[in-house]
């Protein structure tokens, strides 16, 4: 698979106007009508372009439901442009057409999805880029395809495009429930509306609630025994595990008769100071003793 270079409408497709029987056209799939064609006939041209066939030679591009008109209404011939594009192109324009004229989006969806399997693109963002149209705008299309036939023919007549959209867009697990409600108001002749598809959706809450309230009914109701002690032990050690805090200091500080100060060093205690005793004064006596000799007298 390659992407081709350049702008895919790199030049003009060749195109030739002429009046084409309608029985030389291969009948498209759609059964969608204009009232409008059966007092106007076909005002607008169809896109053409060769089939291969020689019985029927021209397969329709765009305009199947002015195509299926003019079968319905007995129109023998319809103003057509027949192109030589390759199917890549003419699937991208046919695409771009219906976008520009804001038609069904179901001719866009089935267009752009030609135009990825024919192999020209290697992603939708290429595509888009080729195509200057948002990627997200094609996804959001080709999303629609997903949807049955049923609910693809009503598209655009009983059920509303935005409608359809959001249709597409649920998951796998709701989506075949709202196409079986969406289908039963359809074949009804009623339109399915947004209002219908919340209806849907509520339903089957309601009904998984039901089918849950069933699968437990009679049977005892669970007891779930809980341990507040236990509970509470084990956070305790997580926490002083956390912490880095060791559980025999953490219950020496929780036991209630003892309280938890932090040991400091008991200093020495400091001898008291001793006073000298004060002496008294000597008292010194001279006196003469005898002749030639002083005798020293200390009196205490």
């Amino acid at each position: 698979m390659t992407t081709l270079q350049g702008h895919l409408f790199s030049a003009p497709l060749t195109t030739e106007a002429r009046q084409v029987a309608v029985h030389l056209i291969v009948p498209p799939d759609t059964m969608q009508v204009i009232p409008s064609i059966q007092q106007l006939g076909v005002m607008q041209s169809v896109l053409l372009k060769p089939s291969g066939n020689p019985a029927v030679p021209y397969l329709i591009v765009d305009g199947d439901r002015r195509i299926s008109s003019a079968l319905k209404y007995g129109i023998a011939e319809v103003p057509a442009l027949i192109t030589d594009g390759t199917r890549g192109q003419i699937a991208a324009a046919s695409a771009i057409l219906n976008a520009a004229r804001s038609s069904n989006p179901l001719d866009e969806a089935r267009s752009w999805q030609v135009a990825l399997n024919d192999g020209q693109f290697v992603s939708v963002t290429d595509l888009a880029h080729h195509v200057h149209i948002s990627a997200q705008t094609i996804k959001q299309r080709l999303k629609l395809l997903k949807l049955p036939e049923t609910i693809l023919i009503h598209v655009g007549v009983s059920i509303a495009e935005g409608v359809a959209q959001r249709l597409a867009n649920l998951g796998d697990d709701y989506l075949p429930q709202a196409i079986l409600a969406a289908e039963r108001k359809l074949d009804a002749g009623e339109k399915f509306t947004g209002a219908d598809l919340k209806l849907t959706q509520t339903a089957r809450v309601n009904d998984l609630q039901g089918s849950l309230d069933d699968l437990f009914a009679g049977l005892p109701l669970l007891s779930i025994q809980t341990d507040p002690l236990g509970d509470l032990i084990n956070e305790v050690r997580r926490l002083a595990q956390h912490a880095g805090i060791d559980l025999d200091t953490l219950l020496d500080a929780l036991r209630p008769t003892t309280a938890f100060v932090p040991q400091r060093p008991v200093p020495a205690p400091v001898p008291a100071p001793t006073t000298p005793v004060p002496m008294q004064a000597a008292r010194v006596s001279v006196f003469p003793t005898q002749p030639g000799r002083i005798n020293l007298g200390l009196r205490s």
